[in-house]
């Protein structure tokens, strides 16, 4: 099993003027890892971290089985608990408001079917954010490092 750690940042989040970043890390000195801006609006940590999934899905063949490890708990519910709930309720919330995310959602969805059908499994792994863990702090860097390109 191919273990990926992925993390999104964004400077200033919430805020005018945010700068997001998605962080993906396979290993040290691995081709394969992404540091990255996000594309598109609005800059928000959070679809930074659902972005580093996404791209770290893409990237890893369909027929190989991932842990995807990961210091947020909301993109892993996002995809893992209530995404399920979202789809028979037409992508609302319990409130009737739009599921914020769920263009990079549906897609990360997608990926994971896809990876289903090519007889492989998605699995999630939550590790504490900002720990001692090597590869979450690794793809933090990355992360941080794709919200400051293009600054200043």
């Amino acid at each position: 099993m191919l273990k990926i750690y992925t993390d999104g940042s964004s400077l200033a989040n919430g805020k005018a003027g945010s700068r997001a970043g998605v962080g993906v890390f396979f290993g040290d000195g691995d081709p394969r890892n992404v540091s990255e801006r996000l594309v598109g609006d609005p800059q928000t940590n959070q679809r930074a971290e659902l972005m580093a999934m996404l791209r770290a899905l893409e990237i890893a063949p369909a027929e190989q089985t991932v842990q995807i490890i990961s210091d947020s708990q909301y993109s892993i519910k996002c995809v893992t608990q209530w995404a399920a709930g979202w789809k028979v309720k037409g992508w609302v919330t319990a409130t009737g408001e739009k599921v914020k995310n769920q263009d990079i959602i549906r897609v990360l969805l997608d990926r994971m079917e896809e990876r289903t059908r090519a007889g492989a499994n998605t699995y999630f792994r939550w590790v504490k954010g900002h720990s001692s863990d090597r590869g979450n702090v690794a793809a933090d860097r990355l992360a941080v490092r794709g919200a400051k390109i293009g600054f200043g």
